[in-house]
C-alpha cells in the first residue's frame, strides 16, 4: 500500500501524457527556427506542464512540495513566454531555467517510475507511462546538453544543422539508444562523460524497465495459470 506521502498518477492519464509529449517532441524541429514558432512552443510546453501536473495525485508533504515546484517551474516556463514575445536576450533566464528545469523533470520521471512499480497489475496504460519515463530520460540528458553547450560553446561538432535546442535532443537519444551516428560529436570533457554515463544509463534502464514490466505480467499470470 503506499504511502500517505506518495503522488501516484491518476489512473487512464499516462495515454494522454504520451501524446502531449510527442507532439512536443514533433514540434519543435519544425517551429524552433520561427518566432511565432518558439512563441506557440513556449505556449505548448506551458500546457503540457499543467498536463502532467494535473495528473499527479495524493497527499502530505510531497504532494505540496510538489506543487510547489510545478508553480516555480511553470513560472518559468511563462517568463521564457513573455522573453520570446518580447524578443529580449535570455541567457541569463536559461542559465537558471535550464537546471531547475533539469531536476524538475528528473524529480517527475522518479515519480512516474515509482508509480510503475507499485502498480498492481501491468496495462497498456501503465506501458504507456514507462514510454514516457524512457522519453523524459532523454529529453533530461538532451537538457544536460544544451546547458553545456550554452555555459562553454564549443563542446559539441556539428557536422550537419546548426547548434539549436532540437539537434542536441536528437544527439541525446541518438546516444541513450546507443545508435551513435557520429553527425554530432561531444568535443569537451565534460561533454564526453555525459555522453557516455547517457549510454550507459539508457541499456541499464531498459534492461531494469522491461524486467520489472515482465516480472509483473508474470506475477499477474500466476493464479489463472494454477
Amino acid at each position: 500500500m503506499a504511502s500517505t506521502n506518495s503522488v501516484p498518477i491518476k489512473k487512464g492519464r499516462y495515454t494522454s501524457l504520451l501524446i502531449c509529449l510527442l507532439v512536443t517532441m514533433v514540434g519543435l524541429p519544425l517551429l524552433e527556427h520561427l518566432a511565432i514558432g518558439r512563441i506557440l512552443l513556449s505556449i505548448w510546453f506551458l500546457l503540457t506542464s499543467v498536463v502532467f501536473v494535473a495528473a499527479l495525485t495524493g497527499s502530505g508533504r510531497q504532494h505540496h512540495m510538489l506543487l510547489l515546484a510545478s508553480g516555480i517551474f511553470c513560472a518559468l516556463l511563462l517568463g521564457n513566454l513573455v522573453m520570446e514575445i518580447a524578443g529580449w536576450d535570455s541567457f541569463g533566464f536559461q542559465v537558471v531555467a535550464l537546471p531547475y528545469g533539469l531536476i524538475f523533470l528528473s524529480w517527475l520521471t522518479g515519480l512516474i517510475l515509482s508509480s510503475i512499480y507499485k502498480a498492481d497489475q501491468v496495462t497498456p496504460d501503465l506501458i504507456s507511462g514507462a514510454v514516457i519515463a524512457y522519453l523524459l530520460l532523454g529529453i533530461c540528458w538532451g537538457g544536460i546538453y544544451s546547458l553545456i553547450e550554452l555555459m562553454q560553446p564549443g563542446s559539441f561538432s556539428f557536422n550537419h544543422g546548426g547548434r539549436d535546442l532540437s539537434s542536441l535532443f536528437y544527439y541525446s537519444f541518438v546516444t541513450l539508444t546507443t545508435l551513435g551516428y557520429g553527425d554530432i560529436l561531444p568535443l569537451t570533457k565534460i561533454a564526453r562523460t555525459t555522453a557516455y554515463l547517457e549510454a550507459v544509463t539508457g541499456v541499464m534502464f531498459t534492461a531494469i524497465l522491461v524486467a520489472g514490466l515482465v516480472g509483473s505480467i508474470r506475477i499477474d499470470r500466476m493464479p489463472a495459470d494454477d
